[in-house]
Order: C-alpha cells, then sequence, then structure tokens
C-alpha cells in the first residue's frame, strides 16, 4: 500500500487505481491535524503488504470537529465548566464584580452562546464575585470578635478602636454608618468597650 496521507483525494485515488488494488468509496473522519479535504491515510494502512485486486477505503479529513457552544450567561459557573468540558472543550475562569450576577453566575463568556468552536479550543468564562458594593450591617452591641467577623466576611477592612476596661468588649460606635453603602475592601472603624 503506497503513502496516500498528506495528498487530495483526486490524487491518492489515481495513485492506488495504478495499481493492481480496488478502491473503495472515500470515508470522511474529523481530525485535528490534517487539514480538511485532505488525505489522512487509507485502510489497510500505508506500508503494509497486500494481495492483488484488495480493496483499498481513502480516509478523508473533515477538519477539525465544529461543536455548538451553548449561552451559560446568568447559569452557575460550575454548571458551565462541568457541561463545557464534557463537550470536549478547555475552559478557563476570570472572576469579576457584577451588578447584575450573583456570585458565582457566568456574566459573559468568548465565545458567545450559540456560535460554533473547534473541538478541544478555549472557552473563557467571566465569573461573577457579586457585588462590588457592601452594606455596613448593624453590628452594635455584639462582641467585638463577632462584629469584626461579620465585616472582614463582607470583604472589609477593619479598624478597632477600644474605650473603657470591660472585660468583654461591645461595639458602641461604627463609621461609616450602619446601612452605609462602600465599595468592598473599604475600612471601617469600629469602636468597643
Amino acid at each position: 500500500i503506497p503513502q496516500l496521507a498528506g495528498l487530495t483525494p483526486k490524487a491518492a485515488a489515481n495513485l492506488v487505481q495504478k495499481l493492481p488494488l480496488a478502491l473503495q468509496v472515500n470515508i470522511e473522519e474529523f481530525n485535528p491535524t490534517v487539514p480538511q479535504g485532505y488525505v489522512i491515510g487509507s485502510v489497510p494502512s500505508a506500508g503494509e503488504k497486500v494481495k492483488r485486486g484488495t480493496a483499498i477505503t481513502i480516509r478523508v479529513s473533515k477538519g477539525i470537529e465544529q461543536i455548538a457552544v451553548a449561552s451559560y450567561v446568568g447559569k452557575s459557573a460550575d454548571q458551565a465548566l462541568n457541561e463545557l468540558t464534557e463537550a470536549g472543550f478547555m475552559v478557563s475562569s476570570l472572576y469579576g464584580f457584577s451588578e447584575t450576577r450573583l456570585a458565582g453566575e457566568v456574566i459573559s463568556q468568548k465565545p458567545e452562546g450559540g456560535k460554533s468552536a473547534n473541538k478541544g479550543s478555549e472557552v473563557e468564562l467571566l465569573v461573577s464575585k457579586g457585588s462590588q458594593f457592601a452594606y455596613i450591617p448593624n453590628v452594635f452591641s455584639i462582641e467585638e470578635a463577632q462584629a469584626v467577623k461579620s465585616l472582614k466576611d463582607l470583604e472589609l477592612k477593619v479598624v478597632v478602636k477600644t474605650i473603657g476596661k470591660k472585660a468583654v468588649k461591645k461595639v458602641t460606635s461604627v463609621s461609616p454608618k450602619v446601612g452605609t453603602k462602600v465599595k468592598r475592601g473599604s475600612t471601617v472603624t469600629i469602636t468597643v468597650g
């Protein structure tokens, strides 16, 4: 069997017809490395010794398989990751704040949903970290440790001012005041005593 890989189907057929072999109908299959319309190889393979009149099938590339990409905007990033990976895509995630999407939801994706992409190519997801703003909670009369934890859970920096000599210190003042909308990462000062 001659080497047919890399030829056009017509050139491969001409080569096979010059030999005492029977040419079968070409089969087409997806191939990530051989360009569409070119020969991947043959069945039996190149270099095999066969009897005269043996049927030969030429394998022709359909190129890289294209897969439809679903839209995951507004859906869970975990769901998107699982389904896209299962479909044969590589997935990368970036994270950003969103005022319209809950934490963990997909804000946007590349390529967009409804388009086709090469199997094995990358799909980029922008995943929400939630709002970039937080509201100062009411931490009055709460013990210092619990108040600090509540504020840090909202990604706020906490400065503690201590007054008095009580053994158990509770919050007596908060700045900025309770209910104020602040950016995450802002500093909140609490006074305990």
